[in-house]
């Protein structure tokens, strides 16, 4: 296609059956007959030079298309063919790379929720009285109130107060293990805790080492000096 398009070959020369045929051969010999995508190029190039070939063998048979399109823009309509098959492609290949990076992937099916089928409306029509439809309404809007969260009880943490916590362990120690003091806290104190050895470690009166991302945090105290 290529020596065609640059017109280094003549294309009435060269024997398209042979070539169909030499490239089948050459599939099965290597074994490459499930490559879809390289197959489908090759049927897509050869019906494009197939269909020039024809063009050039029988210009009587495209009257409306000879009186139209001059060689060159054949030649513009043949690349702009082959630039939007390759578009495709790219775009194919593209879904393919999605696909894969999305099939580890696992969904949740949604919470079954019971379907409730409504009565036919002359079934209820005339039945109950008014009272009774009030009463299934306030029940309807009780039911789609917002949670009650008064029983939970609201975690107060300071930093002060874990500052004081890390200091008071280590004038005893002089040195702790931050999971060890607090591991077994809400992550809400821990994540507070640790801004508070971060305020430590910024006034200098700790050193801290951690043997691995992650891992636990080594606190050891620094020499005694006055902080505010």
């Amino acid at each position: 296609m290529s020596l065609v398009l640059k017109e280094e070959i003549d294309l009435l020369e060269v024997p398209l059956l042979d070539v169909i045929l030499a490239y089948l051969e050459a599939t099965e010999e290597s074994g490459a007959t499930q490559y879809w995508e390289e197959m489908t190029e090759f049927l897509i190039l050869m019906s494009l030079l197939l269909e020039v070939k024809s063009r050039l063998l029988l210009p009587e048979a495209y009257p409306e298309v000879e009186t139209e399109l001059s060689p060159e823009e054949a030649r513009e309509q043949l690349l702009s063919r082959l630039f939007e098959y390759s578009k495709f492609r790219s775009a194919a290949v593209q879904l393919r790379e999605s696909a894969e990076a999305a099939a580890a992937a696992l969904l949740r099916a949604p919470a079954a929720h019971p379907r409730r089928r409504l009565p036919a409306l002359e079934d209820i029509a005339g039945t109950g009285d008014v009272m009774e439809l009030h009463d299934c309404l306030v029940r309807l809007v009780g039911s789609k109130r917002d949670p009650d969260t008064g029983h939970i009880a609201q975690i107060k943490v300071e930093l002060r107060r874990q500052i004081s916590i890390i200091r008071r362990v280590l004038a005893k120690k002089g040195r702790l293990s931050f999971n060890s003091i607090f591991g077994g806290e809400e992550p809400l104190v821990q994540a507070l805790s640790l801004f508070a050895l971060l305020e430590l470690v910024s006034r200098g009166e700790v050193r801290v080492s951690q043997s691995r991302p992650f891992g636990d945090i080594v606190v050891i105290a620094q020499a005694t000096r006055e902080t505010a």
